[in-house]
Parts: C-alpha cells; sequence; structure tokens
C-alpha cells in the first residue's frame, strides 16, 4: 500500500475534526499512481469552525478566511465582497502532472476580476472575467494562450447570471464550457505539470504567473457567490 493511502486511512478511521493538511507523503506531481478522479470538492453547506472541508476522501480543511456563506434558491454559496479571496491549502495531490486536469466552477458573479487561479512561478493557468465574458489563460513553457467564448456560442456576458465553467487542460490541447457547452479549444505545445501550483479564488495577494506575462485590468478578485468548487485528474 502506498503512503498516502495510509495516511487517508488513517484519517478516516480517527474522524479528523481539526485542520489538516494533506501529507507530504501523498504522490508528487508526475507521478503516474497519483490518484484519479475529484480530488478537491469544497463543501459550502458543512462549514464548521470557520473551516470549510472537501467532500472527498482526501483529508483537506479549508480555512474560511472570513468569508460568508448564503443560500439562495436551495444552493448554499461562498460569497465574494471586494477584496476577499481565497487559499486553498497546498498538497503535491493538488499539482498538475501532465494528464487531463479539470477546474470545474458554479457561481453568479456580480462583477467582473479573477475568478480563480492555480499556479507556481513558471506555469498554470487562471480563470476571470472580462467585460462580463468568461476567459482562461494557461501558461505552458513561457507562452500563454487564452481561451474565451465566440460570439456564435450566444452565451455572451454572465454578470449577474447563474453559470458553470469547466476548464479541461489535457496532454496537448485544452478546452473551456459554459453550461455545458463547449466555447473554446486550443492545441497546447507542452502540458501543464510541475510542483507548487497553489489555488487562489477571488482576490489575490500576489498576481499570478500567468498574468505577469499576460496582463488584464484591473487585477483585482470578482465579487458574487460559488455554489460548487471541484479540481479533478483524469
Amino acid at each position: 500500500m502506498k503512503p498516502w493511502m495510509v495516511t487517508i486511512l488513517l484519517a478516516l478511521s480517527l474522524g479528523i475534526s481539526a485542520p489538516v493538511s494533506l501529507s507530504d507523503e501523498l504522490p508528487i506531481s508526475g507521478k503516474t499512481d497519483a490518484p484519479k478522479g475529484i480530488i478537491l470538492n469544497l463543501d459550502f453547506q458543512n462549514v464548521h469552525d470557520g473551516l470549510i472541508p472537501n467532500k472527498t476522501l482526501y483529508p483537506l480543511y479549508v480555512p474560511l478566511n472570513h468569508l460568508d456563506t448564503k443560500v439562495i434558491d436551495d444552493r448554499t454559496l461562498l460569497m465574494f465582497n471586494k477584496g476577499q479571496g481565497l487559499d486553498i491549502p497546498h498538497s503535491s495531490l493538488l499539482d498538475p502532472d501532465g494528464t487531463i486536469w479539470v477546474a470545474s466552477i458554479r457561481m453568479i458573479a456580480l462583477t467582473d476580476g479573477i475568478i480563480m487561479s492555480q499556479c507556481n512561478t513558471d506555469s498554470g493557468y487562471v480563470i476571470y472575467l472580462k467585460g462580463g465574458i468568461v476567459h482562461a489563460s494557461i501558461l505552458t513553457a513561457g507562452s500563454v494562450i487564452t481561451l474565451r467564448e465566440g460570439l456564435e456560442s450566444g452565451i455572451g456576458n454572465v454578470i449577474k447570471k447563474r453559470v458553470s465553467i469547466v476548464l479541461e487542460i489535457g496532454p496537448n490541447s485544452a478546452s473551456l464550457m459554459l453550461n455545458r457547452r463547449g466555447v473554446s479549444s486550443t492545441l497546447l505545445q507542452h502540458p501543464l505539470a510541475g510542483k507548487n501550483h497553489r489555488i487562489h479564488i477571488g482576490e489575490h495577494a500576489e498576481e499570478p504567473a500567468v498574468l505577469k506575462q499576460n496582463p488584464i485590468s484591473p487585477i483585482s478578485g470578482f465579487t458574487g457567490g460559488i455554489s460548487s468548487f471541484k479540481i479533478l485528474r483524469q
């Protein structure tokens, strides 16, 4: 049995209720035995003691960082006001390894801005709203490629509208889906892989590496609410 499996089984058997970071013994980026499926699935309905739990088997608790939750139409949303953001505690389990990497978000935005990023100093991706249009920029091997909805998709400005966003980054291609509809795709010359790809939502303390090469204005977090946030490895 792999060391990271022992860590997870021990955590489950103990019924962990305190903040836990995923073990450093979990699979490192690039290893073929890294677990697949949903790795991160934030549970906004069961926030307790200022911690957001992870719905998957992997023990991870995210500090709420003074954010509020709100129930709208029977859905619990994590709300982001101006200047507010959320930092996900890092683990090597959350590092892309060159296989298919997926970020999935359901949300409603009130303003433009950065929705989320996952970057180290050399590579990563960022999803943001500009003019109400969803954009996704990907940085690999020093080159940035940006996906955005084309006019033919008919979705348009999503401000004050519910929208589901799925960014899928494969070994040699990437695609953007909005409301289960493919709106943009591109080829990639290099896969997304590496260590220390940290996830931030909303306001960022530092400018993501992607935006240093492909600036947007203003560089600030969106305002609004997120009802679902998932990271998958396929």
